[in-house]
């Protein structure tokens, strides 16, 4: 019996890191999205959001749920959006939010495969071109 809840134990955690990407989304799995930033050698681009925040509604609706913007980044990124709590936040939120200082919300951040922050995308965020231009001012050439 043990052996069978073992068995099937891992089988279900082997389906759960099954990573695959489709183009245009936003990955929430920020395993998922490390090992694909390693695998493709792009950094990735986190968006840190904080719920019911009004300045992060805002730009996502303007900017970062547009289908031209995730084409357009994607290109050389790794979008990954972070929903993170203000007040008690936990995990991989509470990490992301003291390794890379994104404590203010929507905090945008470009981090490198190899996970050291190559850059702090300055807010506020004008409009979609605008943003990817200040994105592809922080990656290298």
């Amino acid at each position: 019996m043990r052996n069978i809840i073992f068995a099937i134990s891992a089988v279900l955690l082997l389906c759960s890191c099954a990573c695959k990407p489709s183009p245009a989304y936003w990955r929430t799995d920020v395993n998922c999205a490390q090992l694909e930033a390693k695998e493709k050698g792009k950094p990735l681009l986190v968006l840190v959001s904080a719920p019911d925040c009004s300045a992060c509604e805002s730009n996502w609706c303007r900017i970062f749920s547009r289908k031209e913007f995730l084409n357009e980044a994607e290109k050389d990124l790794i979008p990954l959006y972070l929903s993170c709590p203000y007040q008690n936040a936990t995990g991989v939120c509470k990490d992301w939010r003291e390794k890379y200082d994104a404590s203010l919300s929507p905090s945008l951040l470009v981090v490198g495969s190899d996970g050291e922050l190559i850059a702090t995308v300055p807010f506020p965020y004008q409009d979609t071109q605008k943003c990817l231009e200040s994105i592809r001012s922080f990656l290298p050439k």
